[in-house]
């Protein structure tokens, strides 16, 4: 695909009123992008999923869906490639179908706050789990008009709830209590953790599997660090799942590279030992983990970048969105 050239070169997309935050790219048309927004920073107000594509003459605004509260999250329908979903700042969740106008095609309200993490099942296509503000992770199917599980994961807001690339009953949640915990949902008690990680003393806003190492997780937060965790360690630093009590757990490789919080990493689909990180000090940078060295630093953005994406159909793509009211693509 091809982007302007220069070292900050990047094709970008405006959107007045909205702040973003999250982009996730689709698994079916390499060219199209799914972007969570809010008005007033999402704040107070009404929310917007909007549409981009990537065409010859830059990256455009598509479609858009307007929802009640502000949308926080978004994931592409692996089983509809049309189909994308929203959590939103009123504890729903909205199905739009892009080829379609107006109102979604499915709806669900169970969550009693923000739902800031939705995450789809990329082996079982009909199941999706979301994470909310109110210390609860569900898990859905979309044929269904009731969450399948509700794991009371949490003492505090959970930031980002996701399955395992490799397992489809194995999923990962992190939260402002500071914990990482693993669940298995074939388990006779889903709810109880197989892994439980105190992994910063500090709030933890994003976590994402390795692509290629299904014992692989990063995490990323409020303490500015991205950590690097070998699920096959165990869990010998913690009392009891839920009680919060136990010392620090030990990362088999960590990075500091911002100066405020991290509020988004994601590992390449191209390249096991690489990751973006995007955060509050307005940057998005691409690290070798092998190496824990800096790939790229973007720092176009003028505000808070609360989201990134990496493209599934070219090496190097990167997209982030932030409060700024932008979308930039770019090599990295």
């Amino acid at each position: 695909m091809s982007l302007p050239s220069g070292a900050s070169a990047a094709l970008r997309a405006k959107t007045p009123r909205f702040a973003h935050h999250a982009v996730a790219f689709s698994p079916f048309f390499e060219d199209r992008l799914a972007v969570a927004s809010g008005a007033n920073f999402g704040l107070v107000g009404n929310g917007r999923l909007h549409i981009l594509q990537i065409s010859p003459t830059g990256l455009n605004i598509v479609k858009w869906f307007d929802t009640q509260d502000c949308v926080y999250d978004v994931a592409w329908n692996e089983s509809h490639e049309n189909q994308v979903l929203a959590g939103c700042g009123n504890g729903a969740l909205r199905l739009f179908d892009t080829t379609l106008q107006g109102l979604p095609v499915k709806a669900w309200h169970e969550h009693s706050a923000e739902v800031v993490s939705v995450d789809w099942n990329n082996i079982e296509k009909d199941i999706f789990t979301t994470g909310s503000w109110d210390h609860t992770v569900k898990v859905w199917n979309v044929n269904r008009a009731t969450s399948l599980q509700t794991l009371s994961a949490h003492t505090s807001q959970i930031y980002t709830s996701q399955f395992s690339p490799r397992h489809p009953a194995i999923l990962a949640s992190c939260s402002s209590d500071g914990y990482l915990k693993i669940f298995d949902l074939r388990h006779t008690d889903p709810s109880r953790p197989t892994h439980t990680l105190r992994v910063s003393q500090d709030e933890v806003l994003s976590l994402d599997w390795n692509k290629y190492d299904d014992t692989c997780v990063a995490t990323a937060g409020k303490d500015r660090s991205i950590k690097v965790w070998d699920l096959r360690r165990g869990t010998d630093e913690v009392m009891g799942p839920g009680t919060g009590v136990g010392s620090m757990s030990v990362p088999v490789n960590e990075v500091k590279g911002h100066q405020l919080a991290i509020r988004k990493i994601q590992w390449s689909p191209h390249h096991a030992q690489v990751i973006a990180s995007c955060g509050y000090d307005m940057s998005c940078k691409s690290w070798d983990m092998r190496t824990s060295s800096l790939r790229r630093a973007y720092t176009a953005h003028r505000e808070f970048c609360m989201g990134l994406a990496w493209a599934l159909f070219d090496d190097g793509l990167l997209s982030t969105c932030a409060w700024d009211e932008e979308v930039h693509l770019f090599r990295a």
